[in-house]
């Protein structure tokens, strides 16, 4: 992650988009998760959504990134201690219960 963001930084730095506010690239994020959304509900209801799911994942992780080192955040060391975490939060007996439960409901509809 930290190579791609730096290799992120460096492509804005060079067509001037470093000076670009957080909260701008916060915006453009939400309208790229928009995108992936209507993807993903495009594939749920069975159309072709004529687009491509991977590229508009990588918008958004593009912009993830970029927003981190707008903020100064590591998001690779964020991402760990949250897994980490996460771990203690979801213990895995607890975690395969919940998933049986959920698959049973999401089988019933």
């Amino acid at each position: 992650m930290n190579r791609l963001q730096s290799k992120l930084r460096q492509f804005d730095r060079s067509r001037g988009w470093h000076e670009v506010d957080p909260e701008h690239t916060f915006l453009h994020l939400v309208e790229e998760l928009g995108e992936v959304a209507r993807e993903l509900l495009g594939r749920a209801a069975y159309k072709d959504a004529g687009g491509n799911l991977a590229g508009e994942l990588a918008d958004v992780a593009l912009l993830l990134y970029k927003l981190a080192d707008q903020l100064g955040v590591d998001l690779e060391e964020a991402a760990l201690e949250k897994l980490a975490e996460n771990e203690k939060r979801f213990p895995l007996e607890y975690s395969r219960l919940a998933m049986e439960r959920y698959q049973k409901r999401r089988d019933e509809d």
